[in-house]
């Protein structure tokens, strides 16, 4: 055999393939952690899309309804009252019905994290059924088809027939009235009520509506990041009992860090809107015509954005200032929404 077939690789040639094989393991590497990186974004941007979506969903649906009792309008039909032991926070009038708090102090009523708003309306819940029984006598128990909106003893509800509408406390609901059972009888008596009289002898034109007062907040989730950052969520507490305690607030949607809320009011009572305010500056909640809402959202994990590189959150403004970055990614949603009882 001659040394020429014997020749194999020197030190020299095993070094710069050794140091190629470096250069192509961290080009693999580099190329790989980019790519989870990647895809770390874009699970987070998703979860943000997704989570503001639902959360502008939520607030809009009922921000709108502010005021909502049916066919009639406050503006045109006062609602009579006959309901006793109300709430404190109770105020369905035109000025009452839509009220806001602007950037709320540590250890405020409903628990919301400091520097938040918080927004609360009035409404009746739908959906609405027609009187089918009992419709000859105004102090009478009401008769009902069914009952869709869960009412139940001491929760407040609504009957109208857009000429005239009443508000009073359920003391009694029971499924069944003699041999119809298809039939749900609604009591008013004395000891919820003063008087227990309606307003009206109501016909089987007229709807029957449940009674809420619902608040949106921000709070904090007691719930923390792998790395210890704190999560908050969009809350509602929804309240329909005509007395007693509040209840427990519901949790709507995690990531929602901050919540802010400007009202547009018209001064001037020409059915156009003259300046958007927030809830402090608010000179007249009855002129309120439209809310404007501002939420910063941040993602449920950590870092997925840096302070240099490729994956870098710059020049996001919240609430008309920098947002300070945790590497946590965030993105604000905007929206407006008209009050449909309040449109011209």
């Amino acid at each position: 055999m001659t040394r020429a077939a014997q020749a194999g690789f020197g030190i020299v040639e095993l070094m710069i393939a050794m140091t190629l094989g470096l250069f192509l393991s961290a080009a693999v590497i580099q190329v790989t952690l980019a790519s989870q990186r990647s895809q770390r974004v874009l699970e987070a941007a998703g979860q943000l899309q997704e989570s503001g979506r639902i959360a502008v969903s939520f607030l809009t649906r009922d921000l709108r309804m502010a005021g909502y009792m049916g066919c009639p309008n406050l503006e045109r039909i006062p609602v009579n009252i006959i309901a006793k032991n109300l709430p404190s926070d109770f105020n369905f009038s035109a000025a009452g019905v839509l009220v806001g708090q602007d950037n709320v102090s540590a250890g405020n009523d409903y628990d919301a994290v400091e520097n938040t708003d918080i927004v609360i309306i009035q409404r009746a819940a739908s959906p609405a059924v027609n009187l089918v029984g009992n419709v000859d006598q105004d102090n009478a128990n009401i008769q009902i088809s069914a009952n869709p909106a869960g009412i139940g003893a001491n929760d407040l509800v609504f009957v109208t027939d857009c000429i005239t509408a009443d508000l009073f406390s359920a003391t009694n609901v029971s499924n069944g009235n003699g041999n119809n059972n298809s039939r749900v009888t609604i009591a008013h008596a004395r000891n919820n009520n003063t008087p227990n009289r309606l307003s009206k002898i109501y016909g089987t034109d007229a709807e029957v509506m449940g009674f809420q007062s619902l608040a949106y907040f921000i709070r904090d989730t007691n719930r923390t990041t792998a790395a210890g950052n704190p999560i908050h969520s969009l809350w509602v507490q929804a309240r329909s009992l005509g007395s007693g305690a509040a209840p427990a607030a519901t949790e709507l949607v995690e990531g929602v860090e901050n919540m802010q809320i400007s009202y547009g009011e018209d001064t001037n009572d020409d059915r156009n809107i003259d300046v958007y305010r927030r809830a402090a500056d608010v000179s007249n909640w009855a002129a309120v015509l439209s809310i404007r809402i501002e939420l910063l959202m941040h993602s449920l994990d950590d870092n997925i954005v840096g302070s240099s590189g490729e994956f870098v959150q710059n020049n996001l403004e919240f609430n008309g200032a920098a947002v300070a970055s945790d590497q946590r990614l965030r993105q604000v949603y905007r929206t407006a929404v008209a009050i449909r009882n309040r449109l011209p």
